[in-house]
């Protein structure tokens, strides 16, 4: 029997996924068996927690066929046998498994921020360094984070434990005053005028690497007027409360106002973040379709609708006819 441990070195197996693909769950194993080169040969895999062993049974003689893992073993027929059993166990693994380098708790928390916040998820670039990877910017495939395993004595430490870290944007013109050599260093293997690293370790805390994290994506966007987030987060607030009752904008619409088109998600990512719904009618805004907001901030679709109707705006099957209800802003 084969053991698939070091394929699964990187990797999580996910029993859900497990069943999805036709495992049978029985006395504490999810075991899968598949008949392959018309019925001649069957292949059978078992999983028990985090190991998956699997092996190839003659049909003919109701045996192991051991020739699959002797590497010497040679011919037509034996490489035409071992191909179709290696194909269904590379399937099992790529359909069954999920990334599992990242071990910190910090580091989880931060990968789970970045896919709500911004529905990325992260890319392995390199198969030689499979324990590095990077976000990209869906707009402009620029990076804006990068995870990385590196030896904490090349940050300065004295210790060469292997460490977690994370890379990210930070405005050029602050680095030196957020740099301290302590909690922020200088970006590493990037460009350290204008990239920043911080150890996912709980030396800073979590909610303060969200915000870095968030300033990281912003920058990557680009703002093209030079404008800070901030000001960007306080001239879009101030745009919303000029939008006349009964008339909704699209988020296109803010980010030209905004000076950039491309600042589109980055708009819907900053009403997340509206401190006053009432203040601020964030729920004005609509996609290029006129649709709803399924994670409208203040309470979700239902309630969008609702604060539009009592605007005196049609809404059916989750949408606003933008023909007759947009606004168009000529002047601020």
């Amino acid at each position: 029997m084969r053991n698939l441990s070091d394929v699964l070195r990187n990797k999580a197996i996910d029993s859900n996924q497990l069943i999805q693909y036709g495992f049978i769950q029985k006395d504490g194993k999810y075991i899968f068996r598949k008949n392959i080169l018309d019925d001649q040969f069957e292949v059978v895999v078992e999983v028990q927690k985090e190991t998956m062993k699997s092996k190839l049974i003659d049909l003919f003689g109701e045996e192991e066929y051991v020739l699959v893992d002797v590497e010497d073993a040679q011919g037509e027929f034996v490489g035409k046998v071992r191909g179709a059993y290696e194909n269904i166990l590379n399937d099992i693994i790529e359909k069954c498994t999920t990334a599992n380098i990242f071990k910190q708790n910090q580091t989880k928390e931060v990968i789970e921020y970045i896919r709500k916040k911004y529905h990325d998820e992260l890319e392995f670039l390199w198969e030689k360094y499979d324990d590095n990877a990077i976000w990209r910017n869906k707009q402009n495939q620029k990076w804006y984070g990068a995870l990385l395993t590196v030896k904490e004595d090349r940050l300065g430490g004295s210790s060469d434990k292997t460490i977690e870290v994370l890379d990210l944007r930070y405005q050029k013109e602050e680095i030196e005053k957020i740099v301290d050599g302590q909690k922020v260093f200088p970006g590493y293997h990037m460009n350290k005028k204008s990239w920043i690293t911080v150890k996912l370790d709980d030396t800073l805390k979590t909610p303060e690497i969200e915000n870095l994290i968030d300033n990281s994506y912003h920058l990557s966007v680009g703002t093209k007027s030079g404008e800070t987030v901030n000001n960007l987060m306080q001239k879009m607030l101030d745009y919303l409360t000029t939008i006349p009752k009964g008339k909704v904008v699209t988020y296109k619409q803010v980010a030209e106002f905004l000076g950039n088109k491309g600042l589109a998600r980055v708009v819907g990512n900053m009403l997340h973040q509206n401190p006053d719904g009432d203040k601020y009618p964030c729920y004005k805004v609509l996609n290029s379709k006129g649709e709803l907001a399924e994670a409208f901030v203040f309470g979700g679709k239902n309630v969008q609708k609702e604060r539009l109707e009592n605007d005196g705006i049609n809404v059916e099957d989750g949408k606003v006819d933008l023909k007759i209800y947009q606004w168009k802003m000529e002047k601020y």
